[in-house]
């Protein structure tokens, strides 16, 4: 059976404030009993109430979403460890080093709590109860049509008469809605503001592979980290104090130190970002024809200049390091997408589902009346902009996210306008904007090479030429490339040889006097970035859009809707996209036949690491301390037959926003974390493919190894409950 998300209510009471008894207590999205009896079959011990109950305590009580969903995590002891993903950690991990100090280099670990360090911003989020107010938001919506036309904040006036009807809830709501408005939820949420990091791997454990073995099969990474949720000293949240204590979690998961077969049932509970599983198969072509190539063409000449560089220099290494890490994930997602998108024909499968929608549409008048253009409007609408959207994406990617000296001109600009409608003539550093863009600009220097942004530069305009017509230019661009003959390269060289952004004794001695508008507007950063403006690109679309009369945003809305009532009607499973609420998923642990003659096991173990080390490949060395580690085979109670196991592979369904996530067991215990997917599941945001799509996860029995027997922090270890 296709493993899918589940809205996380297996026998799922509501939970509504006591002011509102009268409207009574129901239960909510009840899972039929046919799929219970399967998870059963498969090795599921728990019962359903087990899982998530408001009443009572869950399992959902020990998951949290991080940083409001950006990846999941699981608290772990009574005292509030929370585990979670090293990739997830890493910009905190970036952060907190520097060249004397580099914590992604050698890794981090607090021997107690008074080493823990606060991590500024960092937030973890507990779901405490879900509402299904589908009836009640409609009712709103159709009070709200009768007082007058929608504006542009309309479902925030919803939401928010939605929220007042609970407001003697104590918690955070957050309004939901599933299948683009045909079920609404009320999520509410507890969150925690004073986090600390606890423990971390070095760059050669966490990352170990990089870019290389990303999105791959098999890996060898321990890709771990451990934080620490303190409290205000009644158990509430609250900002960072010194006076804080650690969380007393309502729940936490214990830990499995059994290990996984083939087989074995799996579960994951988190926080999946997105998906698009009812896209139209225009929406997917869209994609597979003009926004993944361009993403990952544009994106790759970027990683590549970075990477020179990096490989040049420890201290540029360390500038780039977080930038990099961000930027390739997705890059390579988009290349493997649409190679999965072509080899199990996603789209030819998409468009036989639209055949049998088209068919129930036109089997009923209310339907025809309803959906009977939603297809053809759809096709039309993604065909008239297709050339525009590439213009625009192509300017965003080179332009708007390219050079970052080049990137803040825009910030520079934006001074002149607030002088000007000042009415002020000159400026010098006491006044604010112009502060504040100094400061921005001198911390540039700090988080990125000039040398580098340089050549990034070149890169990234020859891309905006050569893509995007001259009808996009303002005429001012225009003459500086026939100034230039049309030569990029000597264009960059000009903006960085003169700009005084570009280099530090310029930019201090231009703000060290008095100034005008017009020094800025002569700048020449402040010339390429006042001629090209994202507005002409979003003005072009509208007038798109406006012409052909169809607005593809309600196109697909009327399509999913159609959708969901399609299969509701026709009994088959209707599961809803992820949108960072929390989800259930379960599977079963195995390999994968990715294509002919190859077959690959399900775990992977400490021999690979060795196997794969290249002391001339950063992303495939290890240090000598974890390489005499590794040799001496000494496991411990995590290894099994003389050999420690480091990843393993299920079918879960997962998707971003799931990294960091518990995997569990059929008792609900922790065994592993899933922190990535393989290459021949990347069509996964759209379309799921049975028996290609997987979850790649760290064993927690390398996790373990790695804290007590490498690491040596025994203290972490002890909070655990292990079998």
């Amino acid at each position: 059976m296709t493993k899918r998300f589940f809205l996380l209510a297996l026998v799922v009471t509501l939970f509504l404030p006591k002011a509102h008894a009268d409207e009574g207590m129901w239960l909510l999205n009840k899972i039929d009993k046919q799929l219970y009896e399967l998870m059963k079959s498969k090795g599921l011990e728990l019962k359903p109430g087990e899982i998530y109950n408001p009443e009572s305590i869950a399992l959902s009580d020990a998951i949290v979403a991080i940083d409001g969903g950006s990846c999941s995590g699981s608290i772990i002891s009574d005292m509030g460890l929370m585990i979670t993903n090293h990739h997830c950690a890493y910009g905190d991990i970036h952060a907190l080093s520097t060249a004397d100090n580099n914590y992604l280099e050698k890794g981090f670990w607090a021997m107690d709590m008074e080493q823990e360090i606060p991590i500024k911003g960092k937030t973890v989020t507990f779901l405490r109860g879900i509402a299904d107010v589908s009836d009640l938001v409609k009712h709103v919506i159709d009070s709200l049509d009768a007082a007058g036309p929608r504006g542009l904040f309309f479902m925030n006036k919803v939401s928010s008469v939605v929220e007042e009807r609970y407001k003697s809830n104590p918690y955070e709501k957050s309004l939901s809605s599933e299948w683009r408005g045909s079920k609404y939820f009320l999520y509410f949420y507890e969150t925690f503001a004073d986090v600390r990091l606890a423990g971390a791997p070095p760059v050669y454990i966490g990352a170990f592979g990089g870019e290389t073995d990303n999105w791959g099969w098999p890996q060898h990474k321990g890709d771990f980290a451990i934080y620490r949720v303190y409290t205000s000293v009644d158990g509430k949240p609250a900002e960072y104090s010194a006076s804080n204590v650690p969380l007393k979690p309502r729940r936490f998961l214990t830990v499995s130190s059994k290990g996984v077969a083939e087989d074995d049932f799996t579960m994951i509970l988190g926080y999946p970002g997105r998906t698009n599983r009812y896209s139209s198969s225009f929406e997917i072509r869209e994609k597979f024809e003009v926004l993944n190539p361009m993403i990952s063409s544009v994106r790759r000449a970027k990683l590549e200049v970075w990477k020179k560089y990096m490989d040049s220099s420890d201290e540029i290494r360390l500038k780039y390091a977080d930038k990099y890490f961000g930027i390739s994930n997705y890059t390579d997602y988009a290349k493997w997408e649409n190679l999965c998108i072509e080899r199990f024909d996603v789209i030819g499968k998409i468009e036989e589902r639209e055949a049998v929608l088209s068919k129930w549409i036109a089997a009923n008048p209310q339907r025809v009346e309803k959906y009977g253009k939603v297809l053809e409007n759809l096709q039309k609408g993604y065909s008239l902009k297709a050339d525009a959207e590439s213009h625009k994406g192509y300017f965003q990617e080179s332009m708007v996210r390219g050079a970052e000296f080049v990137g803040i001109g825009q910030r520079f600009l934006g001074v002149t306008r607030f002088l000007e409608r000042e009415k002020l003539d000159s400026f010098d550093l006491s006044y604010p904007r112009a502060k504040e863009f100094y400061d921005i600009a001198m911390d540039l220097f700090a988080s990125a090479d000039v040398a580098a942004d340089r050549e990034l530069f070149k890169v990234m305009l020859g891309y905006f030429t050569e893509k995007v017509p001259d009808s996009y230019y303002y005429p001012s661009f225009k003459a500086l490339l026939e100034r230039f003959d049309g030569n990029t390269a000597a264009i960059a060289d000009y903006v960085y040889d003169n700009s005084v952004i570009t280099d530090r004794k310029r930019l201090e001695e231009f703000f060290s006097q008095k100034r005008s508008v017009a020094d800025i507007l002569n700048d020449p950063v402040v010339e390429v970035v006042n001629t090209i403006s994202i507005r002409e690109y979003n003005q072009n679309l509208s007038k798109i859009e406006d012409e052909s009369g169809i607005s593809l945003s309600s196109q697909r809305t009327a399509y999913t809707k159609a959708m969901y009532e399609m299969q509701n009607e026709m009994g088959l499973s209707v599961y809803p996209d992820a949108n960072s609420t929390m989800r259930l998923t379960f599977g079963e642990v195995g390999g994968i036949v990715p294509r002919d003659a190859v077959k690959y096991n399900y775990l992977t173990t400490t021999a690979g690491i060795l196997e794969k080390e290249d002391t001339s490949n950063y992303e495939f060395r290890i240090s000598d301390r974890l390489k005499a580690a590794l040799q001496a085979k000494d496991w411990g109670r995590w290894g099994r037959d003389g050999v420690l196991y480091v990843n393993f592979m299920s079918d879960n369904d997962i998707t971003g926003g799931n990294s960091g996530s518990a995997v569990m067991n059929g008792k609900g215990q922790l065994i592993g974390l899933a922190f990535d997917g393989n290459r021949e599941s990347m069509a996964g945001d759209v379309f799921f493919v049975e028996g290609y799509c997987k979850s790649v996860s760290v064993d927690i029995r390398y996790v373990l190894w790695v804290i007590e027997k490498y690491a040596g922090a025994s203290n972490l270890i002890d909070e655990l409950v292990i079998d």
